[in-house]
């Protein structure tokens, strides 16, 4: 089930986060997301011609992943290829990556070839970051400067 949470800042400032339905441990939901992220930036006038992410930044769209769904299901790589064309550009997401260890149904060694499920990403020559969850002050850094980076 989907969901929506606008909180107020004090001075007026609003913060919306959606989470859109999701059916199962799927990706699926990847492209949908960056789908509605694109139509959301398209509304609020940010046009298809801007050459700069820079220029997106009202909607940021963040996927969380398992391990093996990341490096197992092609609808990642489809969706991950496709953030430079013009028209499919979303400014870039932020994908956080749970390291669970084993998957729905194999363990890392039969699920892919490289040593880390996020070894996908470097094939557009994006930032990948590491980082132990229990650090709850490494996890707020990584992702600022994630934030900051795209």
């Amino acid at each position: 089930m989907g969901t929506s949470y606008t909180r107020t800042y004090p001075g007026g400032r609003e913060l919306t986060v959606e989470v859109l339905a999701n059916p199962s441990h799927l990706e699926c939901i990847n492209p949908v997301v960056m789908g509605r992220v694109r139509a959301k930036n398209h509304i609020w006038k940010q046009s298809v011609e801007d050459e700069f992410a820079g220029d997106r930044k009202k909607v940021i769209p963040f996927l969380i992943h398992g391990d093996a769904a990341f490096s197992g299901q092609g609808v990642v790589y489809e969706s991950i290829q496709m953030q430079d064309l013009k028209n499919y550009t979303v400014g870039g997401t932020i994908h956080v990556i749970v390291n669970n260890q084993i998957g729905f149904t194999t363990v890392p060694a039969k699920g892919r070839s490289g040593m880390y499920c996020s070894d996908l990403a470097k094939s557009i020559n994006a930032p990948i970051f590491h980082v132990n969850a229990d650090s709850a002050e490494d996890v707020h850094h990584v992702f600022k400067v994630a934030a900051e980076y795209r």
